[in-house]
């Protein structure tokens, strides 16, 4: 890497940093996805439930309305789409640049390889 340009070291480290954050990004759209499909399930228990329902608040189970217990779910799950959303902007835009920098390196690593002068025909 000593060999390499000054502003083509800061892409290799940007690269890395890049990487790093689209990991970071797509574990944390993972987890969300998880507590999506949780709160579904929670949802259908819920909407087939004709008695009371409970909900934990913190380590103990309160009693709650039925309604309201959906309505909160309701909001729970808006929450979950937003950042899901979210979570797939940054992703999409990490990907671009990684794209980006990945055609940079391929083209320097082109002009590195091309023979400077002129071939003997």
């Amino acid at each position: 890497m000593d060999s390499l340009p000054e502003d083509m070291k800061r892409d290799v480290v940007e690269f890395q940093q890049l990487q790093q954050q689209l990991q970071m990004v797509a574990m944390q759209r993972q987890q969300s996805s998880l507590a999506l499909a949780e709160l579904a399930k929670a949802g259908e228990e819920v909407a087939k439930s004709s008695g009371k329902c409970y909900r934990f608040a913190g380590s103990v189970m309160v009693p709650k309305e039925k309604a309201a217990l959906e309505a909160e779910l309701k909001e729970e799950k808006e929450s979950l789409d937003l950042r899901q959303g979210m979570f797939q902007k940054q992703e999409d835009k990490l990907r671009e640049r990684l794209s980006t920098l990945q055609k940079k390196f391929a083209e320097f690593s082109t002009k590195q390889q091309k023979p400077s002068g002129k071939e003997a025909a």
